[in-house]
């Protein structure tokens, strides 16, 4: 029988990866892609390239991003020249060009080809929902709308099995606790899990490679998702996102296959949350634009916050706070000094955190004032 390489393509997160490699045995000699690689590159001036030859290859995804824009082309034809007819090769998240390759040559009967997928799914237990949901809502001040609102879509979520993914909107002025309600979801819902992107870093057309993956030997939006560890997909201001980047998020909200140059993942399920500083939705239609406003499934506003709780972000944050002046200084002592600087309205988390923090600063300074002037 006629000796043919064993390639087992694995989709999924690095974790995933690793989890379906087998445990190889001293014995076993096992070879790192871009290693060999590298030594094939000094060996073809000294020395045959038959002894490069592996019998147990592993390709890693971010080996891709570590040899020249132009052997992208021929990975296929360069991983068989630095293995044995019979190896066995485990490949990482392949870009199209080396999948395509191997399903041809599979086609062919020219080897054997085996490919696993990681699977992602939201926690689907009805009886924790409203434990985890009370949670979320214990730890979020002032939104209560906002979480009676994203509860419904993980209810709906936790409940169908969908295969387009879910776009929520959240928006409103900033530091109302979007970002802190999208980790806290991750949390209860994918394991603590989520592919984050903050799109304000985006900031130039430098960065288009990145969306459009036109640069096979660098990251991109497509190798990002192939790596991701759960189905949440969280891209914070979308406000901020230059506007010639949408065509990349038509593609991601409207398919159950994502693809930009380089890589195809399968996104069907994934729930993406958007967080903007947006004020209406009549706003959003006009900066972001018809194509990606009726592209999102749910828009959840948050208020600003009421006088209530901003008593009540004063007080949880100066209580959090209190191993840090807990041998000088009381809650109380912390709670009279700042109270007269915090506002009845126009307040949020981040101006809060800033004056309780100026307050404790002050009121311990005053010990080293006092000995100053004596």
């Amino acid at each position: 029988m006629e000796d043919k390489r064993k390639y087992h393509i694995i989709v999924g997160s690095k974790t995933f990866f690793d989890s379906k490699l087998p445990s190889f045995s001293e014995d076993d000699e096992v070879d790192a892609f871009l290693e060999l690689v590298k030594l094939s590159d000094t060996a073809k001036q000294s020395r045959p390239i038959s002894d490069q030859h592996a019998s147990i290859l592993i390709v890693k995804n971010d080996n891709y991003h570590g040899i020249v824009e132009a052997a992208h082309d021929r990975l296929g034809p360069l991983i068989e020249d630095l293995t044995t007819d019979e190896a066995e090769i485990y490949i990482h998240n392949p870009p199209r060009v080396l999948k395509a390759y191997l399903e041809d040559q599979y086609k062919r009967d020219l080897i054997e080809l085996e490919i696993l997928c990681e699977e992602y799914e939201i926690k689907r237990d009805p009886d924790l929902f409203v434990d985890n949901i009370n949670t979320i809502s214990a730890r979020i001040f002032g939104q209560q709308i906002a979480i009676e609102e994203i509860s419904k879509s993980l209810w709906y979520l936790t409940n169908v099995k969908r295969e387009k993914p879910y776009v929520i909107m959240l928006y409103g002025n900033s530091s109302l606790g979007k970002t802190e309600l999208v980790r806290e979801i991750a949390a209860m819902f994918f394991d603590g899990k989520c592919l984050e992107k903050h799109l304000s870093m985006f900031k130039n057309n430098n960065y288009s490679e990145y969306f459009f993956g036109d640069a096979p030997n660098r990251r991109s939006l497509g190798f990002d998702l192939l790596e991701r560890e759960s189905n949440l997909v969280f891209f914070d201001e979308l406000d901020k996102c230059p506007e010639h980047f949408f065509s990349a998020f038509y593609t991601l909200f409207d398919n159950t296959q994502f693809k930009d140059a380089t890589y195809d993942a399968d996104v069907s399920g994934i729930v993406i949350i958007l967080t903007s500083n947006y004020q209406t939705e009549e706003e959003m239609k006009k900066q972001l634009g018809l194509p990606i406003f009726y592209r999102i499934d749910k828009f959840i506003h948050f208020d600003d916050f009421s006088c209530e709780t901003i008593y009540q972000i004063v007080q949880n944050e100066i209580l959090a706070r209190k191993e840090e002046y807990d041998s000088k200084l009381t809650p109380e002592m912390v709670y009279a000094a700042v109270s007269p600087l915090i506002s009845t309205s126009g307040e949020n988390a981040r101006t809060i955190k800033y004056k309780v923090q100026q307050v404790i600063e002050e009121l311990l300074f005053q010990d080293v004032l006092e000995k100053m002037s004596v």
